[in-house]
């Protein structure tokens, strides 16, 4: 058995990120009228500053954006933030691209009894005041986006603690149009700065959590920095026109014990029967987009501008596919060469044996102490001594440190350190050993002995060094091979099985629990075999998820309610620094009956019904924490998604490996195998 999907039912709702999907944003049921004139809910006076505010948004960069510092009525939206802390359940929520707090779409306000609704009577007028003729007439003025829709509403509320993030990224989902945030910090934190006039911001920049956009490159893809930030601040809306290859922004960790608290959503394209509707427009653009991605990645390629490492697998010189792997011993020569580094047990021939028949089974080994002693103590005192570098917070300059070492590029697939093998100095350290030997000739010949698998013909070889508050991969399945055209190979590179070898080397400990991220994770890819890796992977915002994968519980207004007393209590405490937000009395969670408004938390990888529980966890089909030399061999096939979690700013240090992958011959099967000649 491959490490493949093998239940097509299974639906997860693991990479594409979570929150408000098609059914959660459509047609404006049962609203009721705005407690209080469009006027009254806003700063007094922010329509008339319309034209100040477009002239700000055009002289914006590195793309045009335009942040209002303060939106609503204070005493308005004192009054939002409470029935959010008091009212709505937050459900945690993890992804590849994004670790957070969420509500549902707060569309679903409006399916509330009057009595619940109450209840949240400041969050809806605000809500509707947002999406009201004259606001979205304010916007459309300011970013000269034309005609904006009032009935498809896509708003949720998000909560940032201590670790979380959000990835890079450019809102292109759908008819979205403008995305924004409203920022909900704690007005009253006497930890933070206060504005000109005295109005506390609610935030310190110091701890995170700010809005980070990213200049495109002259190819169209984001550079490796990002060029604007824009922390949070009290009362401030900061909002983009969204624009494929384009809007591309992220959500920097929070690394410090204070929530950040937002409203989020989009502005979409007029739907049919409202006014600016144009019939076409958005197949056009969705059109229009997939061109200029496709032309994009092959100028860059032709260029020598596109993704850093190349994601081709390199053909290898003399390689054949005529060995017979259960036939084949390594001689003298070869066993000498591998036992410099590799533990003596995994050269022995019975134990290639038996582990070729278990990787048959599994298409998954795990090898500890993989690296014999001596040169483990080598390579072990060379990293903790490149560990002891302080890493810059500008991507650019982190590689500075280390000259040998480069980053990967575009962010919004993936961003670490690494090295190959062509890139190598005339000095040799143990980590540049370490690739010689796993790109060599006798690893390749040992790696057919114990996996099953015929003379790979293409691969490639990487360390990687993924860096704490910086670096991970976001989800992709099998590696697209690109040739210099920028087209697919034909030969079964870009769509075929793939043989993987990830020797861990991180020296750190404490990365048991996955609090911290830098795990690598397998898992089986939810969405259609025909999507692209970059709609899988394109986040919706801060942290909602895109129109395919859609949690029913979630547009069930009760999903809003409190649940138990007890049990919304405890999130409170767990969202809530200390001594920072108030949980209230009993009587502030009483919604109604307890056990009817009760809401499960959902998981990191939570399947999208109640009877597809159980199946969802084996969705995932590996997680493998940092370590230190374990040797993980993995045969993929093509649906599988894999990727390297972020490493999070609290880590213990970073995470390192040697990453080796090899377009594999046919694989043996297991009567041969079994073989013990």
């Amino acid at each position: 058995m491959r490490i493949s999907t093998t239940n097509p039912r299974k639906r997860l709702r693991s990479v594409s990120p979570v929150g408000s999907g098609a059914s959660g944003v459509s047609s404006v049921r049962g609203s009721t009228p705005l407690a209080m004139p469009t006027s009254d809910i806003f700063t007094p006076g922010l329509f008339d500053m319309a034209a100040q505010y477009n002239a700000q948004h055009a002289a914006s960069g590195p793309y045009k954006h335009c942040i209002i510092d303060e939106l609503v009525s204070d005493a308005l939206l004192r009054r939002v933030r409470r029935e959010i802390m008091t009212q709505l359940h937050f459900t945690p929520k993890e992804t590849d691209i994004y670790k957070l707090h969420q509500t549902g779409d707060l569309l679903n306000i409006s399916g509330l009894s009057s009595k619940d609704r109450e209840k949240l009577s400041a969050l809806h007028a605000l809500r509707d005041a947002m999406y009201s003729p004259e606001f979205r007439e304010f916007i459309t003025t300011i970013c000269d986006c034309g005609p904006l829709s009032g009935r498809k509403q896509d708003m949720s509320i998000n909560c940032y603690v201590k670790g979380s993030h959000l990835l890079t990224h450019d809102d292109v989902i759908g008819s979205r149009r403008v995305s924004y945030i409203l920022y909900l910090p704690d007005p009253d934190d006497r930890d933070c700065e206060v504005r000109g006039h005295g109005q506390n911001i609610g935030w310190d920049p110091a701890w995170g959590g700010a809005l980070r956009l990213y200049e495109i490159d002259a190819k169209g893809a984001p550079k490796s920095d990002w060029d604007k930030v824009v922390p949070p601040a009290w009362n401030q809306l900061a909002f983009f026109v969204v624009q494929p290859g384009v809007s591309f922004h992220d959500v920097e960790e929070v690394i410090f014990d204070k929530p950040r608290l937002a409203i989020s959503g989009w502005f979409h394209l007029p739907q049919k029967g409202e006014d600016g509707y144009i019939e076409g427009l958005q197949e056009s653009l969705n059109l229009e987009s997939s061109r200029a991605a496709l032309a994009d990645a092959a100028a860059a390629t032709a260029s020598g501008l596109g993704e850093l490492p190349s994601p081709s697998l390199k053909r290898i010189p003399d390689a054949s596919e005529s060995i017979d792997p259960t036939h084949t011993a390594l001689t003298e020569q070869e066993l000498a060469y591998l036992a410099a580094t590799v533990n003596p047990k995994y050269l022995d021939r019975h134990t290639m044996i038996k582990s070729r028949n278990e990787f048959v089974d599994l298409s998954l080994l795990e090898l500890d102490n993989f690296l014999n002693d001596d040169f483990a103590a080598k390579l072990r005192e060379h990293i903790e001594e490149l560990e002891k570098n302080l890493v810059p917070r500008r991507v650019s300059d982190a590689a500075k440190l280390a000259p040998e070492w480069s980053v990967s590029r575009p962010p919004h697939k993936h961003r670490y350190l690494y090295i190959e093998s062509s890139d190598r100095s005339e000095s040799s350290t143990p980590v540049h050993q370490l690739v010689d030997v796993v790109e060599s000739p006798q690893f390749r010949k040992w790696l057919t002995i114990i996996t099953g698998v015929a003379e790979p013909t293409h691969s490639r070889v990487l360390a990687r060094r993924f860096r704490r508050g910086l670096d991970y991969t976001l989800a992709t399945t099998s590696l697209s091979s690109l040739n210099e055209n920028g087209t697919a190979l034909n030969d079964g590179v870009a769509s075929g099985s793939v043989l993987e070898a990830t020797l861990c080397i991180t020296p750190t400990t404490g990365w048991e629990g996955g609090d911290f991220g830098g795990y690598e994770l397998y898992m089986e890819d939810g969405t259609a075999k025909d999507d692209q890796p970059e709609q899988r992977n394109n986040d919706c915002g801060d942290g909602k998820q895109d129109d395919r994968n859609v949690n029913d519980d979630e547009n069930d207004p009760a999903v809003y309610l409190s649940g138990s007393r007890a049990k919304r209590r405890k999130e409170l405490e767990q969202l809530r620094a200390e001594d920072q937000l108030s949980v209230g009395n009993d009587d502030s969670f009483s919604t109604g009956d307890d056990d009817a408004n009760e809401v499960e938390s959902s998981s990191a990888y939570e399947s999208e019904d109640d009877e597809e529980a159980e199946e969802a966890g084996d969705s995932v089909l590996l997680t493998s924490q940092a370590k230190w030399n374990v040797l993980t061999v993995v045969y993929r096939d093509p649906e599988v998604l894999k990727f390297v979690k972020y490493v999070s700013q609290n880590a213990p240090g970073s995470r390192w490996d040697v990453a080796g992958e090899w377009k594999p011959g046919e694989v043996v099967e297991k009567q041969t195998a079994d073989s013990k000649d």
